[in-house]
């Protein structure tokens, strides 16, 4: 039984989910940017990661939002100077970012790695296919199709017209 309740719960289930990923990212693009702005643009290259090893060797561990910034902070601030080389102004936006995170996201826990978004995305595909099962539907005896008028299609002037039979589908 699907009701209003069960699809709002639903709902709001995904949107936490999605906004609990959205969050790390988010605030591992702000502190980009704050680490970056203004400064010679060498520093907006990262390091192209090229070993499987790198991506794929670390381990899954589920890890706080706060410290998944934390680290995104200590990384970007150890490749561009630290935190004493921003100015005021990306100071302040670093602070708001750390002070969002820990209000938003201080209860919430990510599988972290280590590897960059496209290497999770890969590794999160590869976890719903493990989680996949397969439902093995019995066999049914399909129903015979009976010849339409299609030339009703063209003379009608409303659905209401048609010459329709809706067959509901059993849930297995």
């Amino acid at each position: 039984n699907f009701t209003a309740t069960n699809v709002l719960s639903w709902v709001m289930k995904n949107t936490v989910e999605s906004n609990v990923v959205g969050l790390s990212n988010w605030a591992d693009q702000g502190i980009f940017y704050a680490s970056t702005h203004k400064k010679k643009p060498s520093l907006c290259i990262t390091d192209e990661t090229l070993e499987l090893g790198d991506f794929y060797g670390k381990s899954f561990e589920k890890v706080t939002i706060t410290d998944i910034v934390d680290s995104s902070l200590d990384f970007h601030m150890n490749r561009t100077g630290g935190l004493e080389e921003l100015n005021d102004d990306m100071n302040a936006i670093v602070g708001k970012i750390r002070e969002r995170v820990r209000a938003y996201g201080k209860d919430f826990y990510l599988l972290a790695t280590g590897c960059d978004e496209e290497c999770e995305r890969e590794m999160e595909l590869e976890i719903e296919r493990e989680e996949e099962c397969e439902v093995e539907m019995p066999s049914m005896k399909p129903s015979n199709e009976k010849r339409w008028n299609f030339i009703s299609l063209f003379t009608s002037y409303s659905p209401k017209q048609l010459p329709i039979c809706v067959h509901s589908l059993k849930e297995f």
